[in-house]
């Protein structure tokens, strides 16, 4: 009892943030956000967006500069994420890491919207879902299968996970075939009323898979202890160290959200004249390279619980994230632009639907057995190039891009 308590009584020590005072602990806070990280000399790239952006620069650039700018920031709002959830949790730190690292697209594909650009609405959201389930999950089965020959974690959560990222790409899928074979006699729009109440009903699913992690069947997603316990007392000690507290966490995570949101309407406003300059698909842009971007600190997180052999935290990254913008982000998005009086569909087109459902599929056959290995990451990082080559070369059909075009005025 008296060992608990001791421990009890440390963990509100190490929480406490302003035991040395402010000043030590604002000099403490601002070198943790700005000196700790060399990926933070991108930052430079915010000013000289805004410069391009005030003075008419280069759409090019200012597109090159902003997408630069954003990795910094993405990654500092999942270290200030992480701050906060050291208050909160295991399993709810884990559920504001996923939130919050889809922040950025989520605020880019406002702006899309914002801009009648609803295919770059619909493949930046797919893209992240690409991104998340092949490239950060397959980079996270390989660097911890290299460390640890069989990594395990719970399969029945597993399962879980499977059922809802087979369920997102049904909800695409099925407003895609009503668009592709109409019913005779069909009123028109029948894909779209479609997508809109299958969009409130992913909603309520979402809710109910929230209540499902978050209350009545939280054991599913918690580490094992006896993982915990072979790992060693001296694990203790690398327990990330509390230094922003909660007003600070909350402070910073507003700023850096505002600062993306900035990037972002800077990035959305210029893509397609940076597209046509360097020669590059937009759809690619915004299906590949705007979520690698965005993804970067997840990818960088999801790597490191693997190597530690954390496996339900980065599942918890890669394919939770992927469930929250399949589930959650895109029906919220729907229902979002049908009260702004936007058609924005589920239908993302047949190309992008097969992809999005063959991936769910491939990762739901591997998470399934509740254990993974360094080759199965090489088979998820093989797959997103072969989607990233396909990207590439792939256009609109006519009647999407028609579609696209009627909205972007």
């Amino acid at each position: 009892m008296d060992t608990q308590k001791d421990k009890l009584l440390a963990k509100a020590e190490r929480l406490n943030v302003y035991r040395h005072g402010p000043v030590a602990y604002l000099k403490k806070s601002v070198t943790a956000l700005l000196f700790e990280n060399w990926v933070n000399v991108l930052m430079i790239c915010f000013p000289l967006a805004i410069h391009m952006e005030e003075n008419h620069g280069d759409p090019s650039n200012i597109f090159f500069c902003s997408l630069l700018a954003i990795a910094p920031f993405a990654e500092r709002l999942s270290f200030v994420t992480e701050q906060l959830a050291l208050h909160t949790s295991e399993v709810l730190g884990g559920m504001l890491n996923a939130t919050f690292g889809n922040v950025t697209e989520l605020i880019v594909s406002l702006f899309a919207l914002k801009y009648g650009m609803l295919r770059i609405v619909q493949c930046s959201l797919l893209g992240s879902i690409l991104s998340n389930l092949m490239l950060v999950l397959g980079c996270a089965f390989f660097a911890g299968g290299i460390v640890t020959k069989q990594q395990k974690f719970s399969a029945p959560a597993s399962s879980v996970n499977y059922s809802l990222l087979v369920l997102g790409a049904s909800s695409s899928l099925l407003p895609c075939a009503i668009d592709a074979n109409p019913s005779e006699g069909a009123p028109p729009g029948s894909g779209l009323v479609v997508s809109r109440v299958l969009s409130c009903m992913m909603l309520v699913v979402y809710v109910c898979y929230v209540t499902f992690q978050l209350v009545t069947h939280t054991f599913l997603y918690e580490d094992d202890d006896d993982d915990d316990e072979e790992a060693g007392e001296g694990e203790e000690e690398e327990e990330e160290e509390a230094v922003l507290g909660v007003a600070g966490s909350v402070f910073w995570l507003a700023v850096i959200t505002v600062v993306i949101s900035i990037l972002s309407e800077y990035m959305v406003d210029s893509l397609e004249a940076a597209a046509v300059g360097w020669g590059v698909p937009d759809l690619f842009l915004g299906t590949i390279i705007i979520p690698i971007v965005g993804n970067a600190a997840e990818h960088a997180a999801a790597i490191i619980f693997a190597v530690k052999n954390k496996m339900e935290l980065a599942l918890g990254i890669a394919v939770g994230s992927s469930i929250q913008i399949g589930v959650f982000c895109v029906p919220l998005l729907c229902v979002f632009a049908w009260s702004i009086d936007i058609e924005l569909s589920l239908n993302f087109g047949v190309f992008e639907c097969l992809t999005y459902l063959i991936t769910a599929l491939v990762v739901g056959a591997i998470i399934t057995s509740g254990q993974s290995n360094w080759l199965q990451g090489v088979v998820l990082i093989t797959g997103y190039a072969f989607v990233s080559a396909a990207f590439f070369v792939h256009a609109d059909p006519p009647e999407l891009a028609s579609h696209a075009e009627h909205h972007h005025e």
